[in-house]
């Protein structure tokens, strides 16, 4: 896959932004002992942990996954997001509602959460001003605890150099910092500490739905298998070289989850307009190829624990 439009564009402003500099940036102030995260709870029982990987626009796959949970009639616990995972599970936790979360998303397109200013970003590209806006938009819900369905959302400490889990106080910084792809968007100042995208880390946190000790751990890859042609310049070999290391951290990743839904969307760019409609439709085909092993478990489950049942039985 030659590198997108976008994506040339993006590596193009960097190179120059490198060669002439900017003005003088705003100054980050990591806290050497920064006060405590936002406490949160989880659920006493954690039957089924959804985890949502990132992905940039290829994230609108999670909510075709999510529309085929609901059919099937399969109840979500807790779901954990990471990046474009974070957006969309925010949202689908505010409204419950698959369709209502496609009829948000699925008609925005990349510049509604990317404002590019080259004339000021020594920290990143956009400043984050249309993603904190199109969020404001986009959720009723001011804090975790006002959402309908338990949420944890992953982002990487760019001083520290930790993954940092939310489960408490404000949604949307939270969101903005487990969305914040380096060189892209500026790094997000919250609690403290200073935050880049929670994929540096763990692009898929299923270690942190481990942590949860659910009966059933289903994440939701979005990173796709390498394609078959080769780079032909120097933005390429940049490209391929990062789809390279995504792929190997994502499989670390995933090893611990007990299913792996892995939608087609590995030909699609992170920033790619045009293509909603097929990527969520490619989340709905992974996923019906893996929900009749999730059930089967599921009614394995229930045999032995009564709490554990379907929506539908």
């Amino acid at each position: 896959m030659k590198p997108s439009t976008y994506s040339l564009k993006i590596l193009l402003l960097s190179l120059l932004l490198l060669l002439n500099g900017c003005r003088c940036p705003n100054v980050y102030t990591p806290m050497d002992n920064p006060p405590p995260l936002p406490q949160y709870k989880i659920p006493l029982k954690v039957r089924l942990a959804l985890v949502l990987g990132g992905g940039g626009a290829k994230g609108l796959a999670h909510i075709g996954v999510l529309e085929e949970f609901e059919q099937a009639g399969i109840p979500i616990d807790m779901i954990i997001g990471c990046s474009a995972g974070s957006l969309v599970g925010a949202v689908y936790c505010d409204y419950p509602c698959a369709q209502t979360v496609r009829t948000i998303l699925e008609p925005m397109k990349s510049s509604r959460f990317l404002d590019i200013n080259i004339f000021d970003a020594w920290y990143g590209l956009s400043q984050g001003t249309a993603m904190k806006k199109s969020l404001e938009e986009c959720l009723e819900a001011d804090t975790f605890d006002q959402l309908k369905i338990p949420l944890l959302i992953v982002a990487t400490d760019l001083y520290s150099g930790e993954l940092v889990t939310f489960g408490g106080g404000p949604v949307i910084p939270a969101v903005r910092a487990s969305c914040a792809v380096p060189v892209v968007y500026v790094p997000v100042q919250h609690c403290g500490r200073v935050f880049v995208d929670g994929g540096v880390i763990d692009p898929v946190p299923v270690r942190i739905a481990k942590t949860l000790n659910p009966d059933l751990i289903v994440a939701v890859d979005l990173g796709g298998l390498l394609d078959k042609t080769f780079p032909g310049n120097v933005f390429g070999v940049a490209k391929r070289s990062a789809e390279i290391t995504l792929m190997w951290q994502s499989e670390a990743c995933l090893k611990d989850a007990d299913f792996l839904i892995r939608p087609e969307v590995g030909n699609f760019g992170t920033f790619e307009d045009g293509l909603n409609e097929l990527i969520y439709q490619a989340g709905r085909e992974a996923a019906k190829k893996v929900i009749p092993q999730i059930k089967q478990r599921m009614d394995e489950l229930a045999n032995n624990d009564n709490t554990f049942s379907m929506t539908n039985q």
